[in-house]
């Protein structure tokens, strides 16, 4: 076989509103029932790492090991260190975007602003952004959207 191997595209993985979801406010906007696991998590993060080299792209940063991969079973992944800047739409942007330089990717977020947009149509490597319902997680449809992106590359 000539030229380069393939390289797997990245999956950053956010935490709170993806993995982890509250459903409802109260009146002063603050979260009505206790948060969460999506109950299918572990097993469609464990599908898609058959696809993707996933890492956690999170507030949680290193906690994310912690607690939430034991939670949902799965095991240690590379953690992004984040210098968010609330200057923009997406705090985690340039955090993210020198995480993951020119390999493909795709990022799974419920706060990704017009700059994640513009960042992903920018870019010369492959890019899916999943904008995910913050109030429903990860569903069903996002990891056959995830798995489709994997399998065009």
């Amino acid at each position: 076989m000539t030229g380069q191997a393939r390289v797997r595209p990245l999956l950053l993985v956010d935490v709170d509103g993806v993995l982890l979801v509250t459903r409802g406010r109260d009146d002063d906007g603050q979260p009505a029932h206790a948060p969460f696991v999506v109950p299918e998590a572990g097993r469609w993060l464990t599908e898609l790492a058959a696809h993707f080299d996933l890492c956690w792209a999170t507030s949680w940063e290193h906690v994310a090991n912690e607690e939430i991969g034991p939670a949902i079973g799965i095991g240690p992944l590379p953690v992004i260190e984040f210098d968010m800047d609330y200057a923009t739409s997406t705090p985690k942007l340039r955090s993210a975007a020198a995480f993951v330089a020119d390999r493909p990717c795709a990022w799974m977020d419920d706060d990704l602003g017009w700059d994640a947009i513009a960042w992903a149509e920018g870019r010369a490597a492959p890019t899916l952004l999943v904008h995910i319902d913050g109030t429903e997680g990860l569903t069903r449809m996002d990891v056959d959207a995830l798995l489709e992106f994997a399998a065009s590359l």
